[in-house]
C-alpha cells in the first residue's frame, strides 16, 4: 500500500462543511458499493451454485438502496452550492474531483428510475450463472435470453442517459468518460492497422517460436503458490491484499487500498495462462493499492477509468512482464515452482516462449500482436447490439465470421467463442478500454524508460520497487482526482496517442521474428 508524506497526497478541503456534508454522503455511498462488491466477489469464487436467484435479489436490493442516496434531494442542492463560482475558491483538486465525480453520478441515478436499476442488478445476477453454466455445457441457447435481457436493459439505460451521436456512446462514456464511439475509431485505425501488418509479416517469414517449455503438467497448487510469488515480486501487498480462484480472473477493491483481491484460472496443462493472468490483475491491484489513503470511502479511490485500469494492468503484463529483463530477475522463482520441469530452459526460451505470436480463439491467452483484434471484434459487436443492428440469435454466426476475417480462425464451439467472456453478462462498453489499456500503457511505458535509462539494468536485477514507487508518485496515489485525458497528459506530458503502441510493437516483434 502506498507509503507517502502525507502533506502531497491528495486530500479534501474537511474545513469546508459543505465538503464536509458531501464527504459524509460519499463515504456512506462507498461502504455499501463495498459491500456490493464483496458480494459480486464471493459470487465469482465462493459462493454454491444454487444460491444464484437469492444473491440477485439481494443485490437488487442493495442497488435499490444506493439509488436512493445518490438521488437524494439534498445531495442535488448541496452539489448546486459546491458548484457555484465563488464557493470553489481554495478549493484543492481533490475536492473538485469530489464533486465531479459526485454530479455525474448524481446526473446518472436521477435520470434512472429505481425499478430499473433493481431489475438491472437481477439480471446481472442471473445472467452471470447462466453464463458460467452455458459455458461449462456449450449451450448458448441457454444464455440467449438473458443476453436478449441485457441488450434490452443496457438500450433503455442509454436512451435515458443521453447521447449525441450514437446509443453506445453512453454506455462508453460509463466506463471512460468523454469517450466516444468516433474517436475509438480513430484511436483504434492505427492499432489495427499494426496489428494486422505485423501479423501477416510474421506469417510469411518462416520464423517461429517454441512455447513447448510452457506445456506439460502443472499442479494448480503450484501455480497458486508461483502467482504469489510473482506478485510479491511485484510489490503486491498481501497484507492488503488477497487471491483465490474463478472462472473468469478480475480485481476488486472495497472503496480503499486496505483491501484488494484478485483472482485466477489455473490451466493445468499451460503455465502461462496462470502466470500473465496473475501479473495482469497484479497490476489492477497495485493501481488499487497505491490509491492515497486520503480518497477512501469516496468515488475518487481507485482507477481514473476503465482505460486508465487498464493501462496498469497491460503495463505490468506486457511492456514489463513479457520482457527479457524482468525475467532475469524473477525467473528464479517459476524454476523454484516447477525444478524438474525447468531445469533445462533458460531464461532466454522462456521469454520467447512468453512471446510467440499465433492466433488464437481466447482473448486472455492471446499474443501481444493479436490481442488488440479480439477486442476490436467485441467493440464492433456490442456496438452493433446497442445501436440495434443485429439480434441474439445471429450473434455466434457473426462471431466466427468476423474471427475468420480478423484472424483467419473459428471456434468450433461457442464456448471457446462468443461465451468465452463474462462481460456480457453485465452490460456493454467496457471492451474497448482493453485496447485503450494498451495504448495509455505503451506511452506510459515510454516516459518511465525516458526517467529511468538504467529501467533494464535494474529490472534485470530483479528491482521493480523504482517502478512502483514512481508509478504511486505520479499517477496512482490521484485515483479518479482526474478526467482520464488529463490524467495521462499528466503521467506522460502529453495527449493519448496511439503511435507509442505502434513503435513499441513494431520494435518488439520485429527483433523477436528477425522481420
Amino acid at each position: 500500500m502506498l507509503q507517502q508524506d502525507s502533506a502531497l497526497m491528495p486530500d479534501f478541503t474537511r474545513s469546508n462543511e459543505h465538503i464536509s456534508e458531501l464527504l459524509e454522503r460519499m463515504h456512506e455511498v462507498a461502504d455499501l458499493s463495498a459491500l456490493g462488491a464483496l458480494a459480486e466477489w464471493d459470487q465469482n469464487t465462493d459462493m454454491p451454485e444454487g444460491a444464484g436467484e437469492m444473491r440477485g435479489d439481494q443485490m437488487a436490493t442493495l442497488q435499490g438502496v444506493l439509488h436512493e442516496r445518490w438521488t437524494a434531494e439534498r445531495l442535488g442542492q448541496l452539489l448546486d452550492q459546491l458548484e457555484s463560482p465563488s464557493a470553489q475558491t481554495g478549493f484543492t483538486d481533490a475536492d473538485k474531483g469530489l464533486i465531479r465525480e459526485a454530479r455525474r453520478n448524481y446526473d446518472r441515478s436521477t435520470k434512472l428510475p429505481r425499478t430499473l436499476v433493481e431489475e438491472l442488478a437481477r439480471v446481472q445476477a442471473g445472467s452471470f450463472e447462466s453464463w458460467r453454466r452455458a459455458r461449462a455445457n456449450n449451450d448458448f441457447t441457454s444464455f440467449a435470453p438473458w443476453l436478449g435481457r441485457t441488450i434490452g436493459l443496457q438500450r433503455e439505460i442509454a436512451d435515458r442517459l443521453g447521447f449525441v451521436e450514437t446509443r453506445y456512446d453512453a454506455l462508453l462514456d460509463q466506463y471512460e468518460p468523454g469517450m466516444t464511439s468516433s474517436k475509438l475509431d480513430k484511436l483504434f485505425a492505427p492499432v489495427r492497422e499494426v496489428s494486422a501488418t505485423l501479423l501477416k509479416r510474421i506469417q510469411a517469414s518462416g520464423h517461429a517460436v517454441d512455447d513447448s517449455c510452457l506445456q506439460g503438467e502443472f499442479s494448480e497448487e503450484k501455480q497458486m503458490e508461483l502467482s504469489k510469488a510473482v506478485l510479491r515480486g511485484m510489490g503486491y501487498d498481501f497484507s492488503h491484499g488477497g487471491i483465490s480462484r474463478s472462472p473468469h480472473p478480475f480485481t476488486t477493491s472495497f472503496g480503499s487500498p486496505f483491501d484488494v483481491r484478485l483472482t485466477v484460472n489455473p490451466d493445468r496443462e499451460f503455465i502461462q495462462a496462470s502466470i500473465m493472468a496473475a501479473i495482469h490483475e497484479g497490476g489492477h491491484a497495485l493501481y488499487e493499492q497505491g490509491s492515497a489513503p486520503t480518497l477512501a470511502r469516496t468515488p475518487l479511490a481507485g482507477g481514473a477509468s476503465m482505460g486508465a485500469h487498464e493501462s496498469q494492468s497491460r503495463l505490468w503484463e506486457n511492456n514489463i512482464g513479457r520482457s527479457l529483463p524482468f525475467w532475469r530477475g524473477q525467473f528464479a522463482v517459476v524454476r523454484e515452482a516447477y525444478p524438474q520441469h525447468f531445469a533445462n530452459t533458460d531464461v532466454e526460451t522462456f521469454t520467447r516462449a512468453l512471446n510467440r505470436v499465433q492466433p488464437s480463439l481466447i482473448r486472455i491467452e492471446a499474443d501481444e500482436v493479436t490481442y488488440n483484434l479480439h477486442i476490436i471484434i467485441r467493440y464492433e459487436l456490442e456496438r452493433a447490439m446497442v445501436n440495434g443492428e443485429v439480434v441474439v440469435d445471429e450473434l455466434p454466426g457473426m462471431w466466427n465470421a468476423k474471427y475468420r476475417e480478423y484472424l483467419g480462425i473459428e471456434p468450433d464451439t461457442d464456448s471457446k467463442g462468443i461465451l468465452q467472456d463474462v462481460h456480457w453478462s453485465g452490460g456493454f462498453g467496457y471492451f474497448p478500454t482493453y485496447t485503450l489499456g494498451n495504448m495509455y500503457g505503451a506511452q506510459i511505458f515510454h516516459r518511465l524508460r525516458s526517467v529511468f535509462l538504467d529501467f533494464d539494468e535494474r529490472l534485470a536485477k530483479g528491482e521493480t520497487a523504482f517502478v512502483l514507487r514512481w508509478l504511486e508518485e505520479h499517477m496512482y496515489a490521484y485515483g479518479v482526482t482526474y478526467l482520464p485525458e488529463d490524467l495521462v497528459k499528466r503521467v506522460t506530458g502529453e495527449a493519448p496517442n496511439p503511435e507509442y503502441f505502434v513503435r513499441y510493437l513494431t520494435d518488439k516483434f520485429e527483433g523477436i521474428y528477425n522481420l
